[in-house]
């Protein structure tokens, strides 16, 4: 094959830049997982955000500044100064611990020859929390103004947005399907449990809830408490609990043997649709997930 003049290589890079999803501050991107991360960071996933400059540092000169949609919270590690963060910054969870609460990111590719770029997927970066807001306008990185927080892996657009090619970006936090039905039903909890935790940016210590599922495997209702307070989470949450719940229906209703797999799972009244509708409790801390059986669910 042969290769384009430098000029129209040069037009196409600039098409692609342009294609990419923008906000307010720059390229929109999202941090969707994590390889290694403290477990207060996992429930807030995803990390969505624009790319709002590259700042060079001592050690390198491709550091990018990401500015987060929704603050974020971390649990300042022993030793941490926390002198270095302003009063605003400081807050506490429910239980009176310590938190820092940042508006900023500061990611770098964590692989030498690689770097950010239009229609990066699963792009792996090192990440850390940017506990000063002046780094923004300083010309190169200063590490006191910095803590290290993660290594995870960054994405162009946020989870659920077309993307330049046409694509959605991946979802978050959504299990691949397989597993039992308790398996989904503890994929939907930790589902609901980060988006509680993302809603109210912070940490969720304790969680019931009950899902009621219509005959279409979509949610039809929802209830619970969340560390005392209603369960309610971030608007996204739902898409991603429906992508969980549909699973549902990639099983039989009935496994062989004894009571039927819908009684056992929770059956209740029909739904009017394509099968009863089902109601599951489950109760989530930390990382201890029991669904509750209903002793009258098969009533």
């Amino acid at each position: 094959m042969g290769s384009l003049p430098h000029q129209q290589e040069q037009a196409a890079a600039e098409s692609q830049v342009a294609e990419s999803p923008m906000g307010r501050y720059g390229p929109q991107v999202s941090i969707t997982r994590f390889d290694t991360a403290p477990r207060e960071l996992e429930w807030q996933l995803p990390l969505d955000g624009e790319l709002y400059r590259h700042i060079p540092g001592p050690d390198r000169p491709d550091y990018s500044l990401l500015v987060l949609e929704r603050p974020l919270h971390f649990y300042p590690a022993p030793g941490f100064d926390v002198g270095r963060v302003e009063a605003e910054q400081r807050v506490e969870d429910r239980k009176g611990r310590p938190m820092v609460r940042v508006h900023a990111l500061l990611v770098c590719a964590r692989f030498v020859g690689q770097q950010l770029h239009p229609g990066m997927r699963d792009l792996s970066v090192n990440i850390a929390y940017v506990i000063d807001n002046s780094l923004a306008r300083d010309a190169v990185v200063d590490f006191a103004k910095i803590e290290v927080a993660a290594v995870g892996y960054l994405n162009e657009g946020h989870p659920g947005q077309p993307t330049p090619d046409g694509n959605h970006t991946v979802e978050a936090s959504v299990a691949p399907a397989h597993g039992d039905v308790d398996d989904v039903v503890a994929d939907a909890a930790r589902v609901l449990r980060d988006g509680v935790a993302a809603h109210r940016g912070r940490p969720v210590e304790q969680l019931t809830a009950t899902f009621v599922v219509g005959g279409d495997h979509r949610l039809a209702g929802l209830s619970g408490n969340a560390d005392g307070e209603a369960p309610v989470p971030t608007p996204e949450t739902f898409e991603r609990l429906g992508a969980v719940l549909a699973r549902l229906g990639r099983m039989p209703h009935d496994a062989g043997g004894g009571e039927s797999q819908a009684s056992r799972d929770g059956l209740s009244e029909p739904s009017g649709h394509d099968g009863p509708t089902r109601r599951f409790t489950v109760r989530v801390e930390g990382e201890s997930v029991v669904r509750e059986r209903d002793p009258d669910a098969s009533a």
